[in-house]
């Protein structure tokens, strides 16, 4: 009678991993599981890169299946500030990064990468995460934090309320991505910058709004249409800025910083899309860079009175180079032959905050403008009451008013049932009991 008992408790505890194994397998999760037709998603994002985590809302709706079954088809629209951008980003299946776009869509399907897709770098469809493992894996930085499954919690979000399971780790900060399983991308995310020193600034954040199904493009996305290109004439020149571009630097009017800038096209047509990369350089030393630089493109006529303004036409009250380095491409609104630019430095400080003024300066230099294609809309910025900003006193007054768990909970319970039945079986056959191992 033993060794039956023996056999079925052994053959019971050789079974009950298999009978578990369909709930770890439901409980994994990856980006994009789930994804299918139709399905449509808002979000609230900020990414440190992107204008120093300045607000973006991105939404994208699920229009088809590529042609060869591996990946599908999204339209997606940035509102970013008063600019939008509306296109098609196509995105896989084994993990939903895009691997083509639109060129309209080009920077912020970028932002996309690194904040609603960020955790595909730890979990794919050829390798999903369950939630009952220690950890994911590790971030990218020295030293890097074991990524894992946290804990549990309920939160309430734009599109309602949810339980998530909370990947996370702590470096200074405690860094959360909140996940529902039976959603494809994270509800919620606070994602700090690994720095060595000081309070560390957001990484990204990000906030689902709305979500859903919908065989037919819902308003999310069909409520817009791409502003800055409207009325941009398709002979506009390609940008290039490797065969096709000014490179210069100057001093501001003060003294206090060395602009480099560079644009492309050279020749630029009035009312088509120019690039424009900007460095804010130490005048003592041109290797260093200036952070959190307050700064403004604006175009002035002959007499120096302002014309448009690229943070007016982005809905901001200045633009910021977070690390000393900012790129910009807008339809330029100028006059012919010349277009005079303006580049108004500040000052220094976060994004929102009263600058710091003693960097204050502007650089001021021309541009070869050709005749427009035709009457472009959307273009750089929104005419103002003229203000005069030929030097940087007048700019400076007129811009201030104006814990991971140690073991899996499968093992858990295989380890709760292999004590409960060794105690059944010894109070069955007590003689066990004093054998000695």
């Amino acid at each position: 009678m033993r060794k039956y008992s023996i056999f079925v408790i052994f053959a019971f505890l050789l079974i009950t991993p298999v009978v578990l194994q369909p709930v770890h397998a439901a409980s994994t999760w990856y980006p994009g599981k789930g994804l299918k037709q139709g399905d449509y998603y808002s979000y609230n994002v900020c990414f440190t890169d992107w204008h120093n985590c300045a607000p973006l809302q991105m939404n994208f709706w699920v229009k088809n299946e590529t042609s060869d079954g591996s990946g599908f088809n999204l339209v997606f629209v940035a509102v970013d500030g008063s600019i939008v951008q509306k296109g098609i980003m196509t995105i896989g299946k084994i993990t939903p990064d895009p691997t083509s776009f639109d060129p309209n869509i080009s920077d912020y399907t970028a932002v996309y990468r690194s904040t609603v897709s960020w955790l595909d770098a730890f979990a794919t469809k050829d390798d999903p995460k369950a939630f009952d493992v220690p950890a994911w894996g590790r971030t990218g930085s020295v030293g890097g934090q074991s990524v894992g499954p946290v804990g549990q919690e309920k939160i309430t979000v734009g599109a309602g309320t949810f339980d998530t399971q909370v990947i996370g780790w702590h470096k200074d900060v405690d860094n959360k991505i909140w996940i529902d399983p039976n959603v494809a991308f994270p509800v919620k995310a606070i994602v700090y910058v690994d720095v060595t020193t000081g309070i560390p600034p957001p990484d990204y954040t990000l906030e689902l709004l709305q979500s859903g199904n919908n065989q037919t493009e819902p308003s999310i996305t069909s409520q817009y249409t791409s502003t800055t290109n409207v009325g941009v004439s398709s002979q506009c020149d390609t940008i290039d800025m490797e065969q096709d571009s000014v490179h210069q630097s100057a001093t501001t009017d003060t003294g206090s910083t060395i602009i480099e800038y560079r644009y492309s096209p050279s020749n630029p047509h009035n009312g088509c899309p120019i690039e424009l990369r900007l460095s804010f350089e130490k005048n003592f030393d041109p290797t260093q860079k200036y952070g959190n630089v307050q700064y403004d493109v604006f175009t002035v006529d002959d007499n120096g009175v302002k014309l448009s303004s690229l943070a007016q036409d982005k809905g901001r009250p200045s633009l910021v180079a977070p690390v000393g380095d900012d790129d910009n491409t807008f339809v330029l609104k100028g006059t012919t032959p010349l277009t005079h630019l303006v580049i108004a430095v500040m000052g220094t400080g976060a994004e929102g905050s009263l600058p710091d003024t003693s960097l204050a300066g502007v650089v001021k230099f021309d541009i070869k403008t050709q005749e427009s294609f035709g009457s472009p809309t959307g273009n750089m910025g929104t005419t103002t009451p003229p203000v005069s900003v030929t030097n940087s006193t007048s700019m400076t007054n007129s811009t201030m008013n104006n814990a991971i768990p140690e073991f899996p909970l499968s093992s858990l319970m295989i380890m709760a049932i292999v004590v409960g039945l060794t105690i059944l079986f010894v109070r069955i056959h007590p003689s066990l009991s004093n054998i000695r191992l």
